[in-house]
């Protein structure tokens, strides 16, 4: 599944990218904007499935001097659908949160990093997840095992795509996240699922001299 672009799971064309924009805000928008969230495909193809869109009535257009405004038709009965497709993101990301929470060993930091936390995936990426394991918890903790693997499997589930599990030991932590730039990036552009991100940001004393600047 293409968690950057979620209508996709039933439409491929570009009509369904439009209707994601414009489920997004309850402000009306011109089609050059509606082209420049998107930042993909042409404006003339945007303008165009704007225009099927309101033939269909789920997009409603109104006049603005000489520019035209667009908006979802929320009234329609087809918008109550269209508004839960375009979630599909943060559905996923709430059923993570719930299963991490039910977990019998606690992770203290879990993050979903990667193309899907930056939305740039697309159907043929992989989930990448940070794992942190607490300390005092051996990786071959039975439990901890079966809670990795239950995790795994619920997001192909969920999502049809696979996930792929960074997992670290809490002892690791103060020793690879001043130098490893999968840390830094998952601090930088990760959704945090379980615990704060500032978990992956080395203090003062373990900063490389310059790394920072």
């Amino acid at each position: 599944m293409d968690l950057s672009r979620p209508m996709r799971v039933v439409t491929p064309t570009l009509d369904g990218d439009v209707l994601v924009v414009l489920a997004g805000t309850d402000a009306p928008l011109t089609g050059r904007q509606v082209h420049r969230i998107l930042g993909r495909a042409s404006e003339a193809g945007v303008r165009q499935a704007l225009e099927r869109l309101v033939e269909q009535g789920i997009v409603l257009r109104a006049s603005a001097g000489r520019a035209h405004l667009y908006r979802l038709n929320r009234e329609h009965i087809a918008a109550p659908h269209i508004e839960a497709l375009a979630g599909l993101r943060a559905v996923f990301i709430e059923r993570l949160r719930s299963e991490l929470d039910g977990w019998a060993v606690h992770s203290p930091l879990a993050v979903l990093f990667g193309s899907a936390a930056r939305r740039e995936s697309d159907e043929r990426s992989d989930l990448d997840l940070l794992v942190v394991r607490p300390a005092g918890t051996d990786a071959d903790d039975p439990r901890w095992r079966r809670q990795i693997e239950e995790l795994l499997r619920r997001a192909r589930a969920w999502t049809g795509s696979y996930a792929e599990v960074l997992e670290l030991g809490e002892e690791e932590l103060p020793a690879r996240r001043a130098t490893e730039p999968v840390l830094a990036a998952a601090a930088r552009d990760g959704v945090p699922l379980s615990g704060p991100l500032s978990l992956l940001r080395p203090g003062p004393s373990e900063r490389t001299p310059g790394r920072d600047r």
